[in-house]
């Protein structure tokens, strides 16, 4: 009983915490969506109230041009066609509340105002400085006046009269159309002509700013859209999306229980074929790698013999025995090598400990490079080799020993293919303890992503390798207590490391 309560719980958490990420996911997304939304309404509005302004604003200077055409015609003060004209314009334009024509006498300028129902009047005279300076008659100034939501735009109609328009800043929008989320701040340089706040304080807040395009009245929109719980996280969109997220993560994982059901029952049908099978295939597998070790081991020397027949043949067709001799001693020798790679093969597969010996490295080393000599020189490729004066006694496997020597001249000589003045080094050196043999070329290197499996058996960066060199070359050595190691330093380079065997 304790168990299946322990399990229950377990069983029902997953699907608990899955719906719990993925509501909170969606949530966010829908979130974001809403205020994506909100930014997206806050653009249309900002573009479409720029528009509007745009337009209000050209009515003043087109109210201005056509006041300073009717001014320009009626040099007396009071003029009953200016009056006429701003009458009618302050009746279809009630923002702008004020038409003034100021005549600069002097120090003193005479103020007579237009529009009003009573007619023209003459207010208190201002002083002249204080008017904004114009160079040339048509030139516009905007200035924001005392009082709370007007400005004033100033036109030099000709020389010592001016035409002045006093807006109401407050009619230039629509207050009813506006969003209540919506604040709006709107300036005329540092001075604020009105602000409007929203009612509530919201949660998250967007704002645009913006210069209305009219470069004679350069007034400055500043608009805060807020954006509260509510909206960003609407409950008719919130209940309907937790509910279905609920359904899916139910379906999902009755689906994956069955799934799983099924895939175990898959498991257990095939568990006894496979494991009839495992032995065989492990047989098949050994006995594969095993021959494809010693064709490759005993390629080589094969060829060599093939070779140095062929050179008999010929010797024998010329009666050249000093040559037919040379071929047959050589056929010779490389049949015993031929014989010890197969009692070497015999012995690694057996696992039969390396048949180690005491050797010189200059030795070992020079019987090694004997067999690669004649076929370096027939590609073309130098070999340069630099074995130091110290003599060093190394213990080693020697016809394994010069099997991975030659396997690795072999595969840099194969890499140079092509190659303008191809060269390999051959480097040896005492070191510490031991002896460090590097084999390097100036080919194109290693594939950093094929460093990692260079040695893995069956792996080859060859188009026809049987990727069996390296790592049998790597096995051998680890067989002597040395290691084989592969980097590139210009172009491939291989290291090996072996112990010392030893004073000469």
């Amino acid at each position: 009983m304790m168990k299946h309560l322990s399990i229950v719980p377990m069983t029902l958490m997953r699907p608990l915490v899955t719906w719990l990420v993925a509501s909170v996911l969606a949530v966010a997304l829908l979130a974001a969506f809403q205020y994506r939304a909100g930014l997206s309404e806050l653009s249309n509005w900002a573009r479409q109230t720029d528009t509007l302004l745009a337009e209000k604003l050209a009515q003043h200077d087109a109210h201005m041009t056509a006041l300073a055409a009717v001014i320009r015609m009626a040099p007396d003060e009071p003029s009953a066609s200016v009056q006429g004209l701003a009458e009618s314009v302050i009746t279809f334009y009630p923002r702008i509340t004020d038409i003034a024509t100021l005549r600069i006498d002097g120090d003193v300028a005479h103020v007579t105002t237009y529009g009003k129902s009573t007619g023209p009047a003459f207010e208190e005279n201002r002083v002249a400085s204080e008017l904004p300076r114009l160079g040339k008659p048509g030139d516009t100034a905007t200035r924001p006046t005392a009082g709370q939501y007007t400005y004033d735009i100033y036109k030099l109609v000709e020389a010592g009269r001016f035409l002045r328009l006093r807006i109401n800043a407050a009619g230039l929008l629509d207050f009813d159309r506006v969003p209540p989320e919506y604040s709006i701040d709107l300036s005329l340089g540092d001075a604020v002509l009105f602000t409007r706040t929203a009612d509530d304080t919201p949660i998250l807040s967007a704002t645009t700013s913006f210069s209305v395009s009219n470069p004679g009245q350069p007034l400055h929109l500043r608009i805060r859209r807020g954006i509260s719980l509510g909206e960003l996280l609407p409950w008719r969109l919130i209940l309907p999306l937790l509910i279905g997220l609920a359904a899916v993560v139910w379906l999902l994982e009755q689906y994956r229980n069955a799934s799983r059901e099924r895939r175990r029952q898959e498991r257990r049908a095939a568990l006894l074929e496979q494991e009839a099978q495992l032995a065989h295939a492990g047989r098949v597998n050994a006995l594969g790698e095993m021959a494809s070790g010693i064709a490759h081991e005993l390629a080589q020397p094969v060829a060599a013999m093939l070779s140095q027949s062929q050179a008999a043949r010929r010797a024998l067709t010329i009666n050249r025995h000093d040559i037919l001799e040379q071929a047959l001693d050589a056929n010779i020798r490389e049949a015993k090598r031929a014989g010890d790679i197969l009692g070497r093969m015999r012995a690694y597969i057996s696992g039969a400990e390396a048949r180690i010996e005491k050797v010189p490295l200059a030795e070992a080393l020079a019987g090694a490079l004997r067999l690669v000599e004649t076929d370096l020189a027939q590609r073309g490729i130098a070999l340069e080799t630099t074995i130091s004066d110290r003599p060093c006694i190394v213990a080693i496997d020697i016809i394994s020993f010069q099997q991975v020597i030659h396997n690795l001249i072999r595969n840099a000589a194969d890499a140079l293919a092509g190659r303008a003045e191809p060269r390999i080094r051959l480097a040896a050196r005492p070191e510490g303890y031991g002896t460090v043999i590097t084999i390097a070329d100036n080919g194109p290197g290693i594939e950093p992503a094929a460093l990692d499996r260079i040695f893995e058996p069956f792996f080859s960066t060859k188009r026809d390798g049987m990727g069996l060199g390296l790592p049998l070359s790597a096995r051998l050595i680890e067989k002597m207590d040395g290691t084989l190691e592969a980097r590139n330093d210009g172009g491939a380079c291989f290291t090996i490391r072996l112990p010392s065997g030893g004073d000469a």
